[in-house]
C-alpha cells in the first residue's frame, strides 16, 4: 500500500461487539466533516503570515509601578 501526498488514513478501534450496521452509521458523516476541517484551515492564516516587526521592547518595559497590580 502507498500513500499520496494528500491522502488521509485513519485508524479505528471499536468495541467488539458493535454490528457494520451500527459502525457504518457511526462513521457516516466523517468524510464530510473532514473536507469542512480542512476548508477551515485552509483559510486561517498561518502564523508565521500573521507576524508583525519586533520593536525591540516589551510590555514589561512600558509597565509603570501603577501597572504592576498588587493581589486582593
Amino acid at each position: 500500500m502507498s500513500v499520496e501526498k494528500g491522502d488521509v488514513s485513519l485508524v479505528l478501534e471499536a468495541p467488539a461487539a458493535i454490528s457494520a450496521e451500527e459502525l457504518e452509521q457511526t462513521l457516516s458523516g466523517v468524510p464530510e466533516s473532514i473536507e469542512r476541517t480542512t476548508e477551515r484551515f485552509a483559510k486561517t492564516t498561518t502564523m508565521s503570515a500573521n507576524t508583525t516587526e519586533i520593536d525591540e521592547s516589551t510590555d514589561a518595559e512600558d509597565a509603570t509601578v501603577e501597572d504592576v497590580g498588587g493581589g486582593v
